[in-house]
């Protein structure tokens, strides 16, 4: 017993077997992406880099202040001076200027009242 194929069954088997081949060998061919993110990704990496080279470059620069402000800084605690953002009748103030004459005299005042004071201003309630 012997069967015979038909040949319209062995043409579309032939032609589903060619369009199948030809799709694997251009999916295999076809340009591959991942170098082009692996190049975007270099890039990223180096600009990165050079950006944080610059930044440590700026990090590591002394910081100077001028005799003027140290003088000035000295005299009046930043926490007091309007002009530095600070209010001379803030709890903070009073705090940097109990720390500095403290630090200053022979006859220390006692700072526990107002660091208390100002430790429950800044607790959220």
């Amino acid at each position: 017993m012997s069967r015979s194929v038909d040949p319209l069954t062995i043409g579309a088997i032939v032609v589903i077997a060619s369009l199948g081949a030809g799709f694997g060998a251009g999916w295999g061919l076809k340009p591959d992406a991942s170098v082009k993110a692996l190049e975007a990704q270099t890039e990223a990496i180096e600009a990165l880099q050079a950006g944080q080279s610059q930044m440590l470059e700026q990090a590591t620069r002394p910081v100077v202040i001028d005799a003027e402000l140290k003088a000035t800084l000295a005299e009046v605690p930043v926490q007091c001076r309007r002009d530095m953002g600070g209010d001379p009748m803030s709890v903070a103030c009073q705090w940097a200027t109990c720390l500095q004459f403290g630090q200053s005299s022979a006859q220390r005042p006692e700072c526990r009242a107002v660091e208390q004071l100002m430790i429950e201003g800044m607790t959220p309630r």
